[in-house]
């Protein structure tokens, strides 16, 4: 009995913090999500109107899912480019090619930085009057030549794609190359006395050896997907660029509970709808992520 005490001493605090810190704001959500709220003054119940106006309003609920369908756009890219280029620099910089220590702090380093200062270059560069990248396309081929960048609806998601990259690249990267590290120098030395050329030995040893890594870099994916905020709103604004090009659900979220642009005035009772009908979201996507890759996992091992 005294040990079960003693271990509720050193859980209790960070228990407390947590859930001022994160169980009181989502239930607070979810109670404001009833009413019709400014934030300021009474509160009226509104019952599931909230909810109603977000799923079935005919303006509401296609800035709603165009929002959401970049959101799962982005998450498609994040698991069929990122996270590929991530394996791939961690293993060159697992097999020491050439210059790997400076290629991995320069792969890293955009991490580090804040994202707004990530957002800042992207705009110096990219700027259609005085960015860097129009100013040298029009000294080689005239101003005729130059681009619209972050106004072109074709362009401005890959654009956005291409700056993640560039930041976020080297997180998942260094994640990967912890877990290569992991694996024991034997296996690798059999593999290689076996015969075993460059490919085979990634794809039958190292690969395999990855599902922690790639279930956490997964996992973490999935929710960064799903919570972007920061760099399309430096890139574009609130309003999500050309066409709501790049326009996410937190941006949504964070203009019609603060913005007041669909009522008029800021709106924290449907914005928390906006805020529940996320975590609920994001919650189903990581369960089945880590379903899905809890599953992977137990196939690898039988095998």
């Amino acid at each position: 009995m005294r040990k079960k005490k003693a271990y509720i001493g050193f859980i209790a605090p960070g228990f407390i913090i947590y859930t001022i810190l994160m169980i009181v704001p989502i239930a607070c959500a979810v109670y404001f999500s009833f009413f019709e709220w400014s934030g300021i003054g009474p509160m009226k119940f509104a019952g599931l109107d909230n909810f109603k106006k977000l799923f079935f309003d005919a303006r509401m609920s296609k800035i709603f899912f165009n929002a959401l369908k970049n959101n799962i756009k982005y998450l498609v890219c994040v698991l069929l480019i990122i996270t590929p280029l991530q394996i791939f620099f961690a293993y060159m910089i697992y097999i020491k090619i050439p210059c790997h220590k400076y290629i991995r702090m320069m792969l890293f380093l955009p991490y580090v930085i804040s994202t707004s200062i990530v957002g800042f270059f992207a705009i110096i560069m990219l700027d259609p009057n005085i960015g860097v990248g129009n100013s040298i396309i029009g000294a080689l081929f005239g101003n005729k030549a130059k681009l619209a960048w972050l106004g072109d609806p074709a362009m401005v998601f890959k654009i956005f794609v291409m700056v993640v990259i560039w930041q976020c690249i080297g997180s998942g990267m260094m994640i990967f190359y912890a877990d290569m590290q992991e694996i024991p120098s034997e296996i690798i030395e059999a593999s290689i006395i076996d015969g075993a050329g460059g490919w085979t030995r990634f794809s039958k040893v190292v690969f395999p050896s990855l599902s922690a890594s790639f279930s956490t870099n997964i996992t973490l994916s999935v929710i960064y997907a799903l919570t972007m905020f920061d760099i399309p709103y430096i890139l574009v604004g609130p309003q999500g660029g050309v066409n709501n090009k790049i326009d996410f659900v937190n941006m949504v979220f964070y203009r019609y509970a603060f913005g007041g642009t669909y009522f008029g005035e800021t709106s924290i009772g449907f914005g928390s709808s906006i805020s529940v009908t996320m975590f609920i979201i994001i919650l189903t996507f990581s369960f089945v992520t880590r379903k899905l890759l809890k599953g992977r996992a137990g196939r690898e091992d039988r095998g």
